[in-house]
């Protein structure tokens, strides 16, 4: 078998985050690995940990089918790789039998459904491995390490993680997630954390039909012009949107447009094979804008009334949630940045619903709503969740925008339509959340979106327990560097590449036995960017199989930072909506701190979160319906106590800045 491998396939260069985390090897980390004895001589790190034990076990959940394919965890490809390889820890990574050592790795497996009540058994009883996932701890790793359980592993960290602290310095909005700060400011670290690279990918998002749109919108006659400079200087043009730029005479950044009638193909693939030449008002073939979102909504409201469902109060435009607004941010956010609730922002923790960009966003909302684009039932679907809202009036085809799965994308609600053209012809896209360019002041205007459902960029976290003191940790904690550089990424997250199988000896060989050579190949695009093609899709179990994802550390590549792509075999519908979903990064949630407050203040702030959601929810779509008045609103919101939900959290944001 592996004759027929032997090709070496060569990696190219990866994002400038990524790059700066490849330090392993380069500069005189030998010397920055020795130690100085209690009796003032120097002890290498070969003195210190020789003859020390390398066998590691650790417990970990079974997040996927490994057990199709085979019987325990150390039977994986990429564990068996793993243990048979060198690891150099004078100069990190993989090394060779003269350079470094080997790791005996091993695992413990709950049985699915008993996870929780598995970990809190092993923490209670001591009879727990040297490595733990934490990903079912009710405490944080700090607790567990006050608790005796955990390792302060700050010096292992800094002595033999290079590329953990590199990826770190590179970017130091996630710093603050993972560090804990002492009363001196001394930074320390009781567990470490995977980190995606960029936006994770989405699995839900903004969904619109697209063939309303070729069929029922009009073309502008003026569009954003890119190429201007005003445009490439400041984003957008002087004035928008377009009826406003011609009303006030100024159409400087606008340029003619070109299409005069919109058409489409979708050959014999429509997941593939779709084409079109919709340009959207601000000039790009995707919606940029809410003057964008707008536009189309007047083309929905053309397509239902030759449906014959102009008086129909299912058939509207964008649908949201019952409560009026999404706790996380997504389309709230784009009127300047915000939730419309606790909401984190350079540094500072505010409360934002009585802000003028939440006004914003109301004033959006009561305007779609008094225009019927938006769901006028919307505050009586408590029931459907945020991603499900109205299931049955989007597969109706009744429904223009609205927050969708992926399975809806493409053709695949024809099926369920109503009206027999769009049997015929329905066709839906993925849409990244609007920019603001029409509602508020200055401030509401041409701002990304900041908070948004998204995997958070930090993920779950491993912990070193007082079973592994007395062990050899050097070579363990040059082994937890190597999954956060490249290689090891690429290994974790994908499986082996052709050269790494050839030079493993598998058994049981699972590459053999379904004829694998490789868990992918890597390319050059056109603009000289990095392609990573997978072997399988997602879809095909065996692709986590072959992946080593269950060490829940390292990397996790998204192919969505824009320095190279993953080619996942996903079909072109489907990767294009991924990419317009993952379009912004949430950087205003704070859900990320909340596993930092004690039981005290979680109880607390849950208390005042939940008064404020019932206040909120109860009131703020009569906002939007135009029943009560914002100011009013607002005056109730003022009485709530958000200014300790914020103390919370705002403590916890500087004592993890201190620890920059």
């Amino acid at each position: 078998m592996k004759s027929k491998v032997v090709k070496r396939i060569l990696a190219a260069g990866m994002v400038a985050a990524m790059s700066l985390a490849m330090l392993a090897g380069c500069g005189d980390k030998g010397a920055s690995k020795d130690t100085g004895d209690k009796g003032g001589g120097a002890k290498t790190v070969e003195d210190e940990f020789a003859g020390k034990s390398a066998d590691f076990g650790w417990w970990i959940v079974k997040i996927d089918n490994n057990g199709e394919y085979y019987e325990t965890y150390e039977q994986s490809p990429v564990v068996q790789y793993v243990n048979q390889q060198y690891w150099n820890t004078k100069d990190g990574g993989i090394g060779t039998k003269e350079t470094g050592r080997q790791l005996n790795l091993s695992y413990m497996v709950p049985i699915s459904g008993s996870e929780l009540e598995n970990f809190n058994t092993m923490i209670g009883t001591g009879e727990y491995p040297e490595i733990v996932d934490l990903a079912y701890s009710i405490e944080s790793p700090h607790a567990l390490y006050g608790n005796g359980v955990l390792m302060d592993i700050t010096e292992y960290v800094e002595r033999y993680m290079p590329n953990y602290m590199a990826f770190l310095d590179a970017n130091p909005e996630l710093k603050p997630l993972v560090q804990v700060a002492d009363d001196d400011g001394s930074v320390r670290y009781y567990a470490l954390y995977s980190f995606a690279d960029g936006a994770q990918d989405p699995w839900e998002g903004t969904c619109y039909r697209r063939d309303l749109v070729v069929k029922y919108a009009t073309p502008t006659e003026y569009v954003w012009d890119w190429e201007s400079e005003y445009v490439k200087e400041n984003g957008h043009p002087a004035v928008t949107p377009l009826d406003k730029a011609m009303e006030e005479e100024n159409l400087e950044g606008w340029k003619k447009n070109d299409v005069t009638e919109f058409e489409a193909s979708e050959g014999t693939d429509p997941a593939n094979d779709y084409t079109d030449n919709v340009i959207f008002p601000s000039g790009t073939s995707d919606p940029i804008t809410i003057s964008d979102w707008e536009w189309m909504f007047e083309a929905f409201d053309k397509a239902f009334a030759e449906r014959g469902w102009a008086e129909d109060v299912g058939a509207y435009g964008f649908s949201i949630m019952y409560t009026g607004t999404s706790g996380l941010g997504d389309i709230t956010s784009s009127f300047g940045g915000g939730t419309g609730g606790t909401y984190l922002k350079d540094g500072v923790v505010y409360f934002d619903g009585t802000s003028d960009n939440f006004k914003a966003y109301v004033e959006c909302m009561r305007t779609w709503y008094e225009k019927g684009w938006l769901d006028s039932n919307f505050y009586t679907r408590a029931s459907d969740m945020f991603y499900q809202i109205d299931t049955a009036g989007v597969n109706q085809g009744k429904v223009g925008m609205w927050c969708g799965l992926s399975s809806t994308l493409g053709s695949a609600i024809r099926v369920s339509c109503q009206d027999p053209s769009d049997q015929k012809d329905a066709y839906v896209m993925g849409a990244a959340l609007p920019i603001n360019d029409v509602y508020g002041g200055v401030e509401q205007m041409y701002k990304e979106p900041d908070s948004l459902y998204q995997g958070s960029r930090k993920g779950s976290a491993v912990g070193i327990t007082n079973k592994a003191e007395d062990k050899d940790l050097a070579t363990l904690f040059t082994f937890l560097d190597w999954t956060y550089t490249e290689e090891g990424a690429k290994a974790l997250r994908i499986g082996l590449n052709a050269e790494q199988y050839a030079n493993v000896e598998l058994d049981p060989d699972l590459y053999e036995a379904y004829d694998i050579e490789t868990a992918y190949t890597e390319s050059v695009d056109e603009e000289g960017k990095t392609v990573i093609s997978t072997t399988f899709s997602s879809s095909d179990t065996i692709s986590i199989a072959i992946m080593g994802q269950r060490m829940a550390v390292g990397l996790v590549m998204t192919g969505n930072n824009g320095g190279y792509t993953i080619d996942k075999g996903l079909p072109m519908v489907n990767a294009k909506a991924k990419a317009q979903w993952a379009k912004f990064l949430n950087t205003g949630n704070i859900t990320d701190y909340m596993d930092l407050l004690n039981p005290e203040e979680a109880e607390q702030y849950n208390k005042s979160a939940l008064a404020i959601q019932e206040y909120s929810s109860q009131n703020l779509p009569n906002v939007i319906k135009g029943e009560l008045g914002w100011e009013e609103y607002a005056k109730g919101l003022e009485t709530m106590d958000t200014e300790t939900m914020i103390s919370y959290f705002q403590k916890y944001v500087d004592l993890a800045n201190a620890a920059k």
